[in-house]
C-alpha cells in the first residue's frame, strides 16, 4: 500500500500551498482512500518527495514520470 500512497513522514514539505489539499499524500493522510485509489488507478508519475504514484502530475507535489510511461 505504501507504493501507491507514499510514506507519511511528518517532515515532508510541499510548496504548493492550497493546491496541496488535492494531492495524494494529503488525501491519504485525511483517510480518503477511495479518492486516492481513483487518482492512482493507472499511474504515469510518482512524487519525488513521498513516492506516491498518480495518474496525473497535478495529483502529487513533485511529479516525475514513471519508467515506461508517456511523458
Amino acid at each position: 500500500m505504501t507504493d501507491q500512497l507514499g510514506n507519511h513522514d511528518s517532515d515532508m514539505l510541499c510548496t504548493c500551498g492550497e493546491m496541496h489539499k488535492g494531492h495524494i499524500c494529503w488525501l491519504s493522510r485525511m483517510g480518503l482512500i477511495m479518492e486516492v485509489q481513483h487518482l492512482s488507478e493507472s499511474p504515469t508519475v510518482s512524487c519525488s518527495n513521498c513516492g506516491a504514484k498518480a495518474n496525473l502530475p497535478h495529483n502529487v507535489c513533485f511529479p516525475v514520470p514513471l519508467e515506461g510511461t508517456a511523458k
